[in-house]
């Protein structure tokens, strides 16, 4: 039968290493689990001997998890000594020494005995005060390191824990979570922490929100501001204006090419009664000429009276009046033919 301390250290290290203790031992292990185990127990001895502890550790404990021994139970115990995880290895220490007794191993017993006493001198122990959160919320639930701890861990014993950081958290149902993370130095030391009562979700939340910004005060009304497109009609008056006044150019370049045709027609006539093919050809382009010339000149008289309008009838505004608006026109005659530049802005 296991000893009280023997009960107490397992509870502890069920608690720190989130394993049980008690239902793998009554489990039998097959032929493959223990070829694993013991696969898994030769690893962690040489990675220990050799000086990588934050390895052979945990390949030792998953061999105690398979195929649970007083052996590799001591072996854990001594790898997380050497680790500086003392709490771990006094509940594994205590652990072995209950196990060996009971399995009539007197020098294993006494060995981890003796092993656990010296640990539990040097423990790290954190006692939480949690009296008058508990009182203001009865359902709170306390976690060390993301493991539930019990009623009577939590009443202000002094948990035995590995030395290192913590993190505590309580929750509760309308309560807003609290959470501290601390530091535990290594023992002979015993660090408290005290919950605070917590807080209700809605008030909370209330002190959470940040103030309304202050509204600013109404604009001022301002007067209509002209706008500053221009006018459609206007500008489109403008548009036939200066495609009038092409029309004109190009009227004006034909008649000029018109009047060079038929006198080059009239002198290749002149004395006889029959003209040579040369100015038969000639005659017909003066009279094309003469035709493009005056559609032309008749478009663009249409186009510049219609755009005269348009910009007389179309409303003015301060800023457009201010403009100045120029069409141009510049028409050239060549030995090819003619041609007509126009530009301007408005």
């Amino acid at each position: 039968m296991r000893s009280l301390r023997a009960r107490h250290a397992g509870a502890w290290l069920a608690l720190l290493c989130g394993t049980s203790l008690t239902s793998p031992l009554l489990a039998q292990p097959t032929a493959a689990d223990k070829a694993l185990a013991e696969g898994l127990f030769q690893d962690g001895k040489r990675l220990m001997d050799e000086g990588k502890l934050q390895e052979a550790c945990p390949k030792l404990a998953e061999s105690q998890r398979v195929d649970p021994t007083v052996g590799t139970l001591l072996n854990l115990a001594v790898c997380h000594e050497k680790e500086g995880k003392t709490a771990s290895a006094w509940a594994e220490f205590t652990e072995a020494s209950s196990l060996a007794a009971s399995a009539g191993q007197q020098d294993r017993a006494q060995f981890a005995a003796k092993r656990a006493s010296e640990l539990e001198a040097r423990l790290t122990r954190l006692v939480l005060d949690a009296a008058q959160a508990t009182q203001t919320a009865p359902a709170m639930t306390i976690t060390l390191n993301g493991k539930e701890l019990s009623a009577a861990a939590a009443a202000g014993s002094g948990i035995p824990v590995d030395p290192g950081t913590a993190t505590i958290e309580a929750k509760a149902p309308g309560k807003q979570p609290w959470s501290q993370r601390v530091t535990l130095d290594p023992g002979p030391s015993t660090t408290r922490v005290t919950i605070p009562p917590l807080a209700d979700v809605a008030v909370q939340a209330a002190k959470a929100a940040p103030p309304a910004p202050p509204r600013p005060p109404p604009a001022r009304p301002e007067a209509a501001r002209p706008e500053a497109t221009g006018n459609p009609m206007r500008a489109l008056g403008f548009v036939a204006g200066g495609v009038g006044i092409a029309g004109l150019g190009v009227g004006a370049v034909f008649g000029v090419l018109t009047i060079q045709k038929a006198g080059d027609v009239e002198e290749g006539c002149s004395g006889s009664f029959r003209c040579s093919r040369a100015d038969v050809e000639a005659n017909e382009s003066a009279q094309t000429k003469a035709m493009v010339s005056n559609i032309a000149i008749g478009a663009g008289l249409v186009c510049l009276g219609a755009g005269v309008a348009m910009v007389l009838m179309s409303p003015r505004s301060q800023e457009r009046a201010a403009a100045v608006e120029r069409v141009w026109v510049a028409p050239s005659v060549a030995s090819d033919g003619g041609r007509v530049v126009l530009g301007g802005h408005w």
